[in-house]
């Protein structure tokens, strides 16, 4: 779960039903992504995804689970924030993009649980 001074936003993870509320909006974005100290993986993600996001997002539970105050995870629907899709060249859904210091470091296009486990344990 990510710290309470991340007021503005929640982390999907951490919510039983899925709201809108849960979602980063590109007003959060610099501050909760580019700017945190701890590593973050942002899951992209939309309305109209099939089983595939909600099957991500039980893999997202486990893993803030494992690394509280370690790790933060957030997503954003490509269809309410364009703007920050379209600058990361989302082309589907889910994508899973790890930013550390700011920067992409790694990237999982579709559905990959393992692949997300183990870039998650490399960048913590």
């Amino acid at each position: 779960m990510c710290s309470e001074s991340d007021f503005l936003i929640k982390t999907y993870v951490s919510s039983s039903l899925p709201s809108n509320d849960d979602l980063i909006s590109d007003m959060e974005w610099d501050p909760q992504v580019i700017e945190s100290e701890l590593p973050v993986m942002v899951m992209f993600t939309a309305g109209w995804c099939g089983w595939y996001c909600p099957a991500m997002t039980d893999i997202l539970e486990e893993l803030d689970t494992k690394f509280t105050n370690r790790f933060k995870f957030y997503t954003l629907d490509i269809d309410d924030e364009e703007a920050i899709s379209t600058r990361y060249h989302i082309q589907g859904v889910p994508t899973n993009i790890i930013f550390k210091g700011g920067d992409e470091v790694a990237r999982v296009d579709g559905y990959y649980p393992d692949k997300v486990r183990e870039l998650v344990d490399q960048y913590v």
